[in-house]
């Protein structure tokens, strides 16, 4: 079998909006540095998705010397979020079951969005004094904590999976349908699931659950349209009970550099829990 190694890795700034495709990212312990550190909320603080909201794929970003520039491609409006943006007071904010606070993201960012969708929202984000933590039992000794990620740090997936998703639907899957952070080649599909514990460098991750998926893979990721169709061909080679399964979702137990093109060594194997 060839040799494991990561052929993507990606990062998504801002919660539910466009990724960014990196050559190298540093692990942290929330994941990725710079993934899903800031979030859209609506006006009574909850999290704004694709799921309700595809047209959020109107904004796609692109790196910039000092941060991301977010396009709006509806407009051709362009902002940059700067690396040092100030920010302001907390507000509390729901992201599903978990209740935080967080800080609003000055220099007009929660107008200019508001402008754009025509409707009230605010730019926030993560902050150190109002950690998210994960479930005890996804904790390791290094990692307590997430980013605005659903639910775990970091999500991995197999160009193998996609293939067998591709040959069940007739058609080829855009990657980020699936907002993956790590993809990689040389595994057999779905084999990731079972991945306990793998090396990448210096860094180790541990696997700690399957991805149950939901509506949103039936979003275009850069036209926002709607397509049942993936959702219902994994549906047929995935569901396991009431759920249906892509990718693995790992916490970090040793920090480090993540280059595309890294190998990946599995230290530890188990039955895959779902």
């Amino acid at each position: 079998m060839p040799a494991l190694k990561i052929t993507q890795l990606y990062i998504y700034p801002i919660k539910s909006l466009g990724a960014l495709a990196l050559p190298e990212a540093h692990m942290d312990i929330q994941g990725l540095a710079g993934d899903r550190r800031y979030m859209l909320v609506d006006e009574h603080g909850k999290f704004i998705t694709q799921r309700s909201r595809p047209d959020l794929t109107r904004f796609q970003l692109r790196a910039h010397s000092d941060g991301f520039l977010v396009e709006d491609r509806k407009t051709g409006q362009t902002k940059c979020l700067h690396t040092s943006v100030k920010l302001g007071e907390s507000m509390p904010v729901e992201l599903w079951e978990d209740h935080l606070e967080a800080r609003l993201v000055l220099e007009d960012w929660s107008p200019w969005f508001s402008q754009l969708l025509n409707e009230r929202v605010f730019l926030v984000h993560l902050t150190d004094a109002s950690p998210r933590f994960i479930q005890d039992k996804y904790q390791t000794p290094l990692s307590k904590e997430s980013s605005f990620a659903d639910a775990l740090p970091i999500l991995l997936c197999s160009e193998a999976s996609y293939e067998a998703l591709e040959i069940q639907l007739g058609a080829q899957v855009d990657r980020l349908r699936f907002r993956p952070n790590i993809i990689v080649s040389g595994a057999n599909a779905f084999a990731e699931d079972g991945w306990k514990q793998i090396q990448v460098g210096t860094v180790q991750l541990m696997g700690a659950k399957p991805c149950a998926r939901c509506q949103l893979i039936t979003v275009h990721p850069h036209q926002g349209t709607i397509q049942k169709e993936v959702l219902q061909a994994l549906s047929q080679i995935r569901k396991i009970g009431n759920k249906v399964y892509f990718g693995q979702q790992f916490v970090p137990q040793i920090l480090g550099k993540l280059v595309v093109g890294d190998r990946i060594r599995v230290q530890v194997e188990q039955d895959a829990v779902y």
